[in-house]
C-alpha cells in the first residue's frame, strides 16, 4: 500500500504530482561523485515499480539518460493511473554547440520521437527542453520547434530545464513554457528571490532538480574536490544542523526545498530503494520550522563555480562496475 505522500498542482499545467520525485539518471548511466554503479535491467525495472508503491508519481527522464527511458518503458509505470512521465530534449542547447533553428527542431523531433517509442506512449504528458540561452528562448527558435510538436499531438505540456537566473526568466517572460525545472537546495538558492517570484506570479510549475548537489548534500560530500572547499564547508554546517535536529542531511535538504511553496516537486535522482523511503518519509515530516529555515539560508554559496557541478573539477569521478570513470556535469 501506497504511503500517503502529498501532492501539489504543478502550475498552470493543472498536473498533480507527488511532493517528491524521482530522477531517473542513475537507472540510465553511471552519475554523480564517489563510488556509482548502474543496476541491471530487471533491478532497474523492479525499482521502479517499488518507486510507485513508495507514493512518487512523478516520473523524471531524459532523451539522453542512457538506458533509462527503456527501463521506464519496460516497467509499464508510464501507463499507470496517476503516473507521469516527463522526460527532456534538446540537450545540443545544454552543450553549448552551435546549431542551426532548422537542425535543432528536427533534433528535438526525432528525440521526442524515440523517447515516445522507449517510454510506450502515445503522447508525452511533459517534455522539458533541456538548455537554452536567454537569447535562444527570445528568438523563438526553441518554442517553434516545441510548438509543432504540440500541434501535431506528440507533446501536451512543455517545460524547460535552465541554468542561472536570466535564461529561467526568459522563458517565464515568453508565455510559452509551462514548466520549469531549476536548481534549488541549500546551498544554492539563486533560484528564490527572483525566479521563483515570476514563477508563482505566473503560474508557471517549478521541478526542483539537485536538492542533493550531486551528492554534496550527502556523505559522498567527502569526495568533493579541494577546489570546493566552501561546498564542503557549508554542506558540514548544514550536516550539523541535521544532527541537531535529529535527522540526516539528505532528509534536511528534501524538507528545505518543500518548505518553498514555489516548488511542485522535489526530484531524488538515485537507484536505490532506501534513498526514495528516506525522502519520503521526510517529505512526509512536512515544513522545517522558521528558526532552522533561516539558518540554513545563511548556507547559500552564490559561486557558480562552487554549486553548478557543470563548473567542478572532471577529476570528480565515478566509477562503473566495469571499471570506467565517468563524470558527468550536466547537472
Amino acid at each position: 500500500m501506497a504511503l500517503a505522500l502529498k501532492k501539489r498542482v504543478l502550475g498552470r499545467t493543472g498536473l498533480s504530482v507527488s511532493e517528491i520525485g524521482l530522477g531517473t539518471t542513475e537507472i540510465g548511466y553511471v552519475y554523480g561523485i564517489g563510488p556509482r554503479d548502474l543496476p541491471e535491467e530487471d533491478e532497474a525495472v523492479a525499482f521502479l515499480k517499488r518507486v510507485v508503491e513508495l507514493g512518487v508519481t512523478f516520473i523524471d527522464t531524459g532523451h539522453f539518460y542512457g538506458a533509462a527511458e527503456e527501463r521506464i518503458g519496460k516497467s509499464g509505470i508510464a501507463k499507470l493511473p496517476g503516473v507521469l512521465v516527463s522526460t527532456k530534449c534538446g540537450h545540443v542547447l545544454d552543450r553549448g554547440e552551435a546549431i542551426s533553428d532548422e537542425e535543432l527542431a528536427r533534433q528535438m523531433r526525432e528525440e521526442v520521437e524515440e523517447s515516445l517509442r522507449k517510454l510506450q506512449l502515445d503522447v508525452i504528458p511533459l517534455v522539458q527542453v533541456h538548455g537554452g540561452t536567454v537569447e535562444r528562448i527570445r528568438d523563438g527558435s526553441i518554442i517553434r520547434g516545441m510548438q509543432k510538436l504540440k500541434e501535431q499531438g506528440k507533446v501536451k505540456f512543455v517545460g524547460i530545464s535552465t541554468r542561472g537566473e536570466e535564461a529561467p526568466l526568459a522563458a517565464i517572460e515568453s508565455g510559452f513554457f509551462d514548466v520549469l525545472q531549476l536548481a534549488h537546495s541549500i546551498l544554492d538558492q539563486r533560484m528564490v528571490k527572483r525566479v521563483f517570484a515570476e514563477a508563482e506570479k505566473n503560474n508557471i510549475g517549478v521541478i526542483n532538480r539537485s536538492v542533493l548537489l550531486k551528492g554534496a548534500l550527502t556523505p559522498a560530500s567527502q569526495y568533493l574536490a579541494p577546489e570546493l572547499a566552501a561546498l564542503k564547508s557549508s554542506s558540514d554546517a548544514a550536516l550539523a544542523i541535521a544532527k541537531e535536529l535529529g535527522t540526516d542531511l539528505p532528509s534536511l535538504a528534501v524538507r528545505f526545498a518543500l518548505s518553498n511553496n514555489a516548488v511542485g516537486t522535489v526530484l531524488v535522482g538515485t537507484n536505490k530503494v532506501r534513498h526514495i523511503e528516506s525522502a519520503v518519509k521526510a517529505a512526509l515530516e512536512g515544513s522545517l520550522p522558521g528558526e532552522i529555515l533561516m539558518r540554513l539560508r545563511t548556507l547559500a554559496i552564490s559561486d557558480p563555480l562552487q554549486v553548478d557541478p557543470k563548473n567542478w573539477p572532471a577529476t570528480m569521478v565515478a566509477d562503473a562496475k566495469d571499471g570506467k570513470k565517468v563524470h558527468d556535469t550536466t547537472r
